[in-house]
């Protein structure tokens, strides 16, 4: 699935980004990456809330690599090259939108194996998760100073939270 994941992506990518502009987004695509990266660092070994297994292409390691250089910023940048710039019902829907399509893939890697819940996170969590993440990666984009006090509040908020610290 990881693969499948990443080629429909890459491809979605390529239809609907806007790479003439993609400077513009990759700072926000390295957010999302070193996000991901810090999250991995901080679980490795011991207290993963989440953790990605392999597939039938894949192994562990390679399913993280796949998720954190590709998956994950391609989709940030075709959520970024897409966003609405005006009414405030149009981005609660596109966010929305985008919530709902992450939340839903994940429930079906959940129901294949291919995520594990560990630690009192589960798909609820996963949930809340990605409706604080997309509008953060939002901020990030339109506000790098507000958004990386905000994503080290929300980090050690979590950490707290599932007893980490």
């Amino acid at each position: 699935m990881n693969v499948f994941l990443g080629l429909i992506v890459i491809l979605l990518s390529i239809w609907k980004g806007d790479w003439r502009n993609w400077e513009k987004y990759y700072p926000s695509m390295l957010y999302i990456a070193l996000a991901t990266f810090i999250y991995e660092f901080i679980s490795h070994e011991q207290y993963h809330l989440w953790d990605l297994h392999r597939d039938a292409f894949l192994s562990d390691m390679n399913s993280h690599f796949v998720h954190n250089l590709v998956i994950n910023p391609l989709a940030i940048f075709v959520y970024l090259s897409n966003y609405p710039t005006n009414g405030l019902s149009k981005i609660i829907a596109y966010n929305a939108k985008w919530i709902i399509i992450f939340w839903l893939v994940e429930c079906v890697a959940a129901w294949m194996n291919i995520i594990t819940y560990h630690n009192g996170w589960n798909l609820v969590w996963s949930l809340a998760f990605l409706s604080i993440m997309f509008p953060m990666v939002r901020l990030h984009y339109t506000n790098v100073r507000l958004a990386l006090p905000l994503s080290v509040f929300f980090t050690v908020l979590l950490l707290f939270l599932f007893d980490y610290v």
